[in-house]
C-alpha cells in the first residue's frame, strides 16, 4: 500500500533517513567495541551526518510551518508551547525509563547515571553540557537553543530584518573557527552560542525562504547534487579524510549536501504529483522516538549477543540487521502508541485553555 503526499512525506522520508544513519553509527561503534567486529566493514562511521540533516530539516521546517504566523507576535507564545510538547514529554518518558533498567540492570550499561540534583536537573531541562542517559540527546539543547533565537523573530516587526540578523549570526559563527578561536572546549554556555552546527539551523532557515523562488527544473540536479556530494564526503570521512581540522567541518561537508538535498526534495513534490510507502513514511514520523530509543538498546542486545561468542560473520550480521529492523518497529509502536497521543492530548489542552486568536 502506498500514501499519497499531502504534506511534504519527502521531508519526513528524509527524517527517517537521518535517523537511520545516527542508528548505523551507533551500531558501528557498539560492534567495535563490544563484539569486537566490524559492522558493515564500517561503513557507517559516517553516520553522524545524520545529525547534521536533522539541523538543516529542524531550522527548515519551523520556518516553513510557521509562514505568515510571524507576523503574528500573539502566536509566540503558541509557538513556544508546541516545541515545548514536542521535545520534553517523550524525552522525559524516555530516559526516566532508561534511568529505571540502569538500577535494574547496571551490567547492560557502560556507566551509571551520577544522581544529583544539579545533574538531573540540567538532564531533564537540556542544559549545555547535561549527563546523557542516551548518548544523543547533546543534539536537543541546540534544537532548544534555536527555537529561542527563532521565537525573536515573532518579536520584530520588520521580517527582512529578522532575516538578515539570523543570516549576520551564522556568518559570525562561521567566522569563529575560520580565524583561529577554539571555542569549542571552553565555557558549556559560550560554546552553546558559538558552535558551529548551529550554522546548520540558518541553512534550514534559508531553504525555507528559497525553495519557493527556484525554478521546478532544478530539483532533481539539487536532489543528485546534494546525493552525491553527502555519499562522496560520507566515504572520505570514512577515511579520516577532513577539509578543516574543527566541527565547522561538519557544516561544510554535511551542512551544505543536506541544504541541497532539502530544497531539491522540497521543490520537487512541491511540483511533482510524488507517493511514499507507509513503511518509510512511519519511520520519518517515529524518527525522534528512534532516535532516543535506540542507543540504550543497542548497547543492552549486544552485549546480551557478546555473551553467546558468535564467530561466523554473515551470522553475527544477520542478527544485527534483525535487531535494526526490531528497533525501528518498536520505535515505530512508540510513536503510535505513546509519543503521538500524548503531544495530540497536550496540544489539544493547550489550545482549550488558551485559544488562538484570528483577528
Amino acid at each position: 500500500m502506498v500514501k499519497q503526499n499531502t504534506n511534504l512525506n519527502l521531508v519526513q522520508v528524509l527524517r527517517g533517513v537521518a535517523s537511520l544513519l545516527v542508528v548505523l553509527l551507533h551500531m558501528t561503534i557498539n560492534s567495535k567495541d563490544i563484539l569486537n567486529k566490524d559492522f558493515c566493514y564500517n561503513f557507517f562511521s559516517f553516520g553522524g551526518s545524520g545529525v547534521d540533516i536533522f539541523f538543516v530539516l529542524s531550522g527548515f521546517i519551523i520556518t516553513y510551518s510557521c509562514g505568515k504566523g510571524l507576523t503574528q507576535p500573539g502566536k509566540l507564545l503558541q509557538f513556544i508551547r508546541r516545541r515545548i510538547v514536542r521535545i520534553f514529554p517523550t524525552y522525559w518518558i524516555i530516559i526516566t525509563l532508561f534511568i529505571l533498567i540502569q538500577l535494574a540492570l547496571p551490567a547492560f550499561y557502560r556507566t551509571h547515571y551520577p544522581f544529583g540534583f544539579s545533574t538531573i536537573c540540567s538532564t531533564l531541562f537540556l542544559l549545555p553540557g547535561h549527563t546523557m542517559v542516551n548518548g544523543v540527546s547533546w543534539t536537543l539543547s541546540y534544537e532548544l537553543f534555536f527555537y529561542i533565537l527563532f521565537s525573536l523573530a515573532f518579536l520584530l516587526p520588520n521580517k527582512k530584518l529578522a532575516f538578515m540578523l539570523s543570516m549576520l549570526y551564522a556568518l559570525i559563527i562561521i567566522a569563529i573557527p575560520l580565524l583561529g578561536y577554539d571555542l569549542e572546549n571552553g565555557n558549556r554556555w559560550i560554546k552553546l552560542l558559538t558552535y558551529p552546527m548551529n550554522v546548520e539551523f540558518f541553512m534550514g532557515v534559508l531553504a525555507a525562504v528559497l525553495v519557493q523562488r527556484i525554478p521546478a527544473g532544478l530539483s532533481l540536479p539539487l536532489i543528485f547534487t546534494g546525493s552525491l556530494l553527502f555519499l562522496a564526503e560520507g566515504i572520505l570521512a570514512d577515511h579520516n579524510y577532513q577539509l578543516l581540522p574543527n566541527t565547522f567541518n561538519r557544516v561544510v561537508v554535511f551542512g551544505i549536501p543536506s541544504f541541497l538535498m532539502i530544497v531539491g526534495l522540497v521543490k520537487f513534490e512541491l511540483t511533482k504529483n510524488v507517493t511514499i510507502h507507509n513503511i518509510l513514511l512511519s519511520l520519518g514520523e517515529a524518527s525522534y522516538s528512534l532516535y532516543l530509543l535506540h542507543l540504550p538498546v543497542i548497547v543492552a542486545c549486544m552485549k546480551i549477543i557478546g555473551r553467546f561468542n558468535i564467530q561466523n560473520d554473515l551470522i553475527l550480521h544477520g542478527l544485527l540487521l534483525l535487531m535494526i529492523i526490531g528497533i525501528c518497529y518498536v520505535s515505530i509502536l512508540f510513536f503510535k502508541w505513546i509519543e503521538r497521543p500524548i503531544i495530540s492530548k497536550l496540544n489539544a489542552l493547550g489550545n482549550s485553555r488558551y485559544p488562538v486568536s484570528h483577528k
